[in-house]
């Protein structure tokens, strides 16, 4: 069994993947249920006798959107819930993300048993949200449930996709634009470990927004200016109005718009089997220009432009102090997203990596770094006459890292042999004792494997506990950043009665940490 976590899910709020660590590379699972695509709708939709999420789920948003919810991410740590018609309960967004994580399961053909994850969520979530984030995984049956905020884990994507090129020391941003949410981190290198150390972020900015906008500022003025309606946009979007479902079908309508106008200059969305106030059939063809989409979009992506700004201004930088823009998320498939932001702050937009699945194949190199943290009953654990505990560090830019083990049981005329996997190191064979320290040479850029032995007198392999030593000699990472300031609230002496917020960690500390203070009595 695997001693490291190697999972890792991207939680969107509109779409979600999952990816896993193997032998120094990372493989994103295919949809089992939508050949060729590698990720999940967030999407949940609830009937009777059983519950569907995804596409599938997604295709009755159209038919019975009273039953279907989607975007719940943007609801993490809120008391909200949403009610579900059909089985007459109320879903909560920690029971509904439980409901994508269970279905992204069903990806992993490996034979698995998923019991540890690492699963992303913005930078911007706050402790509440990152809380409800894990109690989702544990409804999941995740028994170990690690976060990583989603900035770091693109940059470790990209800084593990450049294996063979040494990333030089300096600044760069990493801009994500997703379905639902943004988030953009100033992300600095310096001797080999990442460090995020400035965001700003949006958990209601996203493609679905653009969608929206589609929608209510194009398509229904346009239907309300050749038919009769008093206050159409209203009906649609109201749970209870009469054209509720027709609003969802022009969203996704709008959605597949906005895909083809990233590579043609219009795209049509078709209006019919709907009838006016006056009854009047509506049977409408509306084109939407590339041009008409940008001018909608301009004043959100201007938003995340002034967002940059502040970080570069809060960290005295200029744009040529940073080397790129990394642009993740589905989003910034658009281009006039990459477009604006690159001729605006004059920083080079880097799309080198997959903004679909980056998120999730960083995870995935984040968790091959995370121990397994789960308690076995004695009658799981493996019984073996010597137990090995190492210790060493999972990542390293050292030339040689020093591996360490206490040996249990009896050592008497064993030997042990510590080899790397592509025959570039060989310990030879070394008498084993209760304890043992040994330096492992490292290649630079890459993940390295080795494989510790022990044989008796007569070469005979004797079985002991230890799995595989993996050791990443790419970028590590110093930590993930507080979203905001901790405060402690206490008696204000200056203010006898009253009470003051005392500072306890900066908003960008970056954990974990710790401080003692002392207060008078």
């Amino acid at each position: 069994m695997e001693n490291t976590i190697n999972i890792g899910i991207d939680l969107g709020t509109t779409n979600s993947a999952i990816a896993k660590f193997v032998k120094g590379d990372v493989i994103v699972f295919n949809n089992p249920l939508d050949y060729g695509r590698s990720t999940l709708p967030s999407v949940v939709y609830y009937k009777k006798d059983r519950v569907v999420v995804g596409n599938k789920a997604k295709e009755y948003l159209e038919r019975d959107p009273k039953n279907v919810v989607g975007l719940f991410k943007r609801k993490m740590g809120t008391s909200e819930s949403f009610q579900i018609k059909s089985i007459n309960e109320s879903k909560t967004p920690v029971d509904l993300s439980a409901q994508v994580l269970k279905e992204l399961k069903t990806f992993v053909n490996t034979g698995d048993t998923l019991e540890s994850v690492v699963i992303t969520i913005p930078a911007s979530f706050d402790s509440i949200q990152s809380n409800a984030t894990k109690e989702a995984g544990k409804q999941a049956g995740f028994k170990q449930v690690v976060l990583l905020q989603e900035p770091i884990a693109a940059s470790l994507a990209y800084a593990n996709m450049k294996k063979s090129k040494e990333l030089t020391d300096g600044n760069w941003l990493v801009y994500d634009l997703g379905g639902g949410t943004f988030d953009v981190a100033l992300v600095r290198i310096k001797d080999g470990e990442m460090k995020v150390v400035d965001h700003e972020g949006d958990n209601f900015l996203g493609g679905s927004d653009f969608d929206r906008l589609i929608v209510e500022k194009l398509i229904i003025p346009k239907i309300s200016e050749q038919y009769t309606f008093e206050d159409l946009e209203n009906q649609m979007k109201s749970a209870t109005g009469k054209y509720n479902a027709k609003y969802y079908s022009l969203l996704n309508q709008a959605e597949e718009a906005k895909i083809r106008l990233s590579a043609v200059s219009s795209a049509e969305i078709i209006v019919e089997r709907m009838e006016d106030e006056e009854g009047n059939e509506i049977d409408m063809e509306i084109t939407i220009t590339k041009s008409e989409f940008n001018d909608l979009i301009k004043d959100s992506i201007d938003g995340t432009i002034e967002m940059i700004k502040t970080i570069l201004t809060r960290n005295s930088l200029t744009s040529n102090d940073v080397q790129f823009n990394l642009m993740v998320g589905g989003s910034t498939f658009i281009p006039f997203v990459r477009q604006r932001v690159e001729e605006v702050l004059q920083i080079p937009a880097n799309c080198e990596i997959d903004p679909t699945t980056a998120i999730a194949i960083g995870a995935a190199y984040y968790a091959a770094t995370k121990q397994k943290d789960i308690l076995k009953d004695k009658s799981e654990k493996k019984q073996s006459a010597i137990s090995i505990k190492a210790s060493y560090n999972k990542a390293s830019k050292e030339t040689d890292e020093l591996f360490a083990a206490r040996i249990k049981g009896n050592t008497d005329g064993l030997f042990y042999k510590i080899v790397r996997q592509d025959g570039g190191f060989d310990s030879g064979l070394k008498e084993l004792s209760e304890r043992i320290n040994e330096d492992l040479p490292l290649v630079e850029n890459t993940y390295n494997f080795f494989t510790l032995t022990v044989f008796d007198s007569q070469n005979n392999v004797i079985e002991t506990d230890i799995e595989p030593i993996g050791i990443n000699s790419g970028f590590g990472i110093s930590g993930q950043p507080l979203p905001e300031d901790i405060c402690l609230e206490v008696d204000d002496y200056d203010n006898p009665g009253q009470t003051r917020l005392a500072l306890i960690f900066e908003r960008n500390s970056v954990l974990p940490t710790k401080r003692t203070l002392t207060f008078p009595n």
